[in-house]
């Protein structure tokens, strides 16, 4: 009995560091305003004010996504991450000209 329960918290222990390491790699996505005019990544992310409850990638993406379209206009995407929904923004013409500015030297 000790065996099996010993197996089981092994796998409950990888489990949750996949998780975590998934949860850990979709906060790591570097910012990008847009080539040729389609949006490589978003400029910036908030925490959805109008999602309610815990959001699990792959299981409520698709809500939380449907929520962030209908919150603000200028939201393109949302995604779970760390068990909340996160809402993605398009780059307005202000940050593309920021972002493709030259450095002064």
């Amino acid at each position: 009995m000790a065996h099996s329960a010993g197996k089981n918290l092994s796998a409950v222990l990888i489990l949750l560091v996949a998780i975590a390491a998934v949860a850990v790699g979709s906060m790591e996505q570097s910012r990008s305003a847009s080539v040729g005019g389609y949006i490589i990544f978003p400029c910036s992310e908030y925490q959805s004010s109008n999602y309610k409850g815990v959001c699990f990638g792959l299981i409520h993406d698709k809500a939380c996504k449907g929520v962030c379209l209908a919150e603000r206009s200028d939201n393109i995407s949302g995604e779970c991450s760390i068990f909340q929904c996160w809402c993605q923004t398009k780059c307005t013409s202000e940050t593309v000209a920021a972002a493709s500015a030259p450095i002064p030297a």
